[in-house]
């Protein structure tokens, strides 16, 4: 059969609480761990960790910075 397939990387456990628009720079994305509140544009990196790929009205997509287990994390608004 082959040799077994690694598991997935553990869920990205951020909120994602709502969305900054500041002048021609474009959306920022505001995320919460419960702790803290991180903020990230397209194509930037959050806790060293995480890439914020694309941020929508509704969702934002987030991904390992290895590039496995992207996410797509929906509006919670809290």
């Amino acid at each position: 059969a082959g040799p077994p397939v690694p598991p997935p990387p553990p869920p990205i456990s951020y909120k994602f609480i709502g969305t900054l628009t500041q002048g021609d720079t474009g959306r920022i994305a505001v995320l919460s761990d419960g702790k803290f509140v991180y903020h990230g544009r397209e194509g930037d990196i959050i806790e060293g960790r995480y890439r914020v790929v694309k941020i929508g009205e509704e969702s934002i997509q987030m991904e390992y910075v290895d590039g496995r287990g992207r996410q797509t994390i929906r509006l919670s608004g809290s």
